[in-house]
């Protein structure tokens, strides 16, 4: 039994060798090779990876790479060659590397679907003519103060500058300013542009960020940062580097002290606060000192149903636009107050500005007091609290003339002298009297034939005719048209729509899109093609109006 169980071990052994060689020759390879494995720190070279088996691009997990080197986007490819009827299948990545770091930084070995590479050991020096940080971009930061109070705003103004050229960046990325404490917001879009620096042309990316705080504290605020790649060589060498962009940090200190103890009021913190107020009659004319205006509270005159417009302008430092007060005032019953919607805006040194605008019209004669404004706020530089006012004015005002006119006048009736009676006799009346039985005669049968036509047809009501005259508020609009006065002009259309509602949809489509071409013109920037509005249309509008056409209706009598 010994001696029969040889040749069947025989046999099974060498069954086992052809199977595990036949594996050997039909397994997939898979080799990693690189152009150079002696680099210095930034210096650009080729990974090339190969399996001899049809596979997709992403076989191969690159992930482990992105510790010790840069890794750029792979190429890849398949390929199959027929030689003498003999089919070889191939797959290969070529990949661009560039090391992080200095010393010895291993390539692992790569599995690809079971077939593994072998790890390669990459040597990396110093780049001795390497460039710095700041060689290839740096950030310049500028802060307007450190020191508030809360909510008052500064302004951090960041500047980028790329000394290196754009085309060459390799994903770039920047980290805004950031803090945990303080509320960091940008202002409008950011800017780029070219410049010249030190003689050197440069690209610089701007953008401006408001800083504020509502609570007091010291704070930090931490700078932008710049990360990706440039792509470079050096001038003696045609080797190809690519450079790891990672600009530093720069920490800004803030102190936001806190509101001071006893402050009373509304709280408004700014270095510089201004409350201007201007005063123009119904004509559009400013008045100034010499229209009896000065430092004092003072008295003009006017009549009642003319208007006085009020324009109050506030400005404030290290503000937004919207941290500015409201404008609340109580003004008598006995004005009536037209309130124009408020302008917000920015001067050119970056204070925030609002603007309102309201149009008074006193109803009644008498005199009649307008109240102050007054604004209390609190000074950043002097650390005290001030108050801003604007005076208001003493009117008196007169009946107008224009309603006393347009009163009919009563007509007195003188007597006369009652006149003597006359008496005339007829002898012979004639053939008069005939005559006149015959007319009424007639008289009466043509007003019974009206009246049976009139039962039989109906009556026909024609419409009144409306009075194409010019009205009083219409000729007031078209005065307020011209002067370009932009509340005013609103005001007198509502009353005039009001006054005229058989007015068409096209004619209050026109006005309407006039007086908004209007107020684009009055809040336009100088110069802007947008300012200049020309009135005539909208006055052609309110002279010539189309109406609604009102069609006969007919009543027709109920038969008897």
């Amino acid at each position: 039994m010994r001696f029969l169980n040889k040749p069947f071990l025989s046999m099974l052994l060498t069954l086992l060798i052809g199977v595990f060689s036949s594996h050997s020759v039909f397994a997939a390879t898979a080799v990693a090779s690189v152009s150079q494995n002696s680099v210095t720190k930034d210096e650009v070279f080729l990974l090339r990876v190969a399996t001899d088996e049809k596979v997709s691009s992403g076989a191969l997990d690159l992930t482990s790479l992105q510790k010790n080197f840069y890794v750029g986007t792979p190429s890849f490819g398949s390929s199959m060659r027929i030689v003498n009827g003999s089919r070889t299948v191939s797959s290969e990545w070529n990949i661009t590397l560039a090391p992080l770091r200095l010393g010895r930084l291993d390539i692992p070995s790569f599995d690809i679907e079971g077939a593994k590479t072998k790890p390669i050991t990459i040597n990396v020096a110093v780049n001795k003519a390497a460039p710095k940080q700041s060689d290839m971009a740096e950030f310049q930061l500028n802060l307007s103060k450190d020191s508030l109070y809360p909510q008052e705003v500064a302004e951090l103004d960041v500047k980028l500058i790329i000394k290196a050229d754009p085309r060459r960046l390799q994903d770039p990325k920047i980290a805004p300013p950031s803090s945990a404490q303080l509320d960091v917001e940008p202002i409008g879009e950011s800017k780029q542009f070219q410049d010249v620096i030190n003689g050197q042309e440069v690209t610089v990316v701007q953008q401006s960020f408001h800083i504020s705080s509502q609570q007091a504290g010291q704070f930090q605020l931490q700078g932008p940062k710049l990360t990706g790649a440039v792509v470079y060589s050096t001038n003696n060498s045609s080797t190809t580097r690519l450079f790891q962009l990672d600009t530093p940090v720069e920490t800004l200190d803030v102190t936001v002290n806190p509101v001071p103890k006893g402050y009373q009021g509304e709280w408004l913190p700014t270095s510089n606060f201004k409350l201007i107020q201007k005063w123009s009659d119904s004509q559009g004319n400013e008045l100034t000192d010499g229209n009896a205006l000065g430092d004092d509270k003072q008295k003009i005159e006017m009549e009642a149903g003319d208007s006085l417009t009020r324009t109050i302008t506030m400005t404030a430092s290290n503000l937004t636009q919207h941290q500015l007060p409201k404008l609340n005032i109580t003004y008598p019953k006995t004005v009536r107050v037209y309130e124009e919607k408020p302008q917000f805006g920015t001067t050119q040194s970056g204070d925030a500005v609002v603007v309102y605008k309201q149009v008074l019209i006193p109803k009644e004669s008498g005199s009649i007091s307008l109240p102050d404004v007054s604004q209390a706020w609190f000074n950043t530089d002097s650390q005290s609290q001030e108050t801003s006012n604007a005076l208001g004015l003493e009117l008196s005002v007169q009946a107008s003339e224009r309603a006393s006119s347009s009163s009919p006048t009563p007509v007195m009736e003188t007597p006369t002298q009652q006149a003597s009676p006359t008496i005339v006799t007829v002898e012979n009346p004639g053939m008069w009297p005939y005559l006149t039985a015959l007319f009424a005669a007639l008289w009466l049968i043509s007003s019974a034939f009206a009246f049976y036509f009139w039962s039989r047809r109906g009556t026909v009501v024609k419409p009144k005719q409306k009075d194409e005259r010019q009205s009083d508020t219409a000729e007031a609009l078209i005065a307020a048209l011209k002067m370009k006065d932009g509340v005013k002009t609103r005001t007198l259309f509502e009353q005039w729509k009001a006054e005229n509602p058989d007015l068409s949809d096209e004619t209050l489509e026109t006005i309407e899109a006039e007086l908004t071409k209007l107020n684009q013109s009055l809040y336009a920037e100088a110069g802007s093609p947008s300012q200049s509005w020309d009135p005539s249309e909208a006055i052609k509008a309110v002279k010539k109006p189309k109406r609604i056409s009102n069609k006969a209706h007919k009543s027709t009598l109920e038969r008897l």
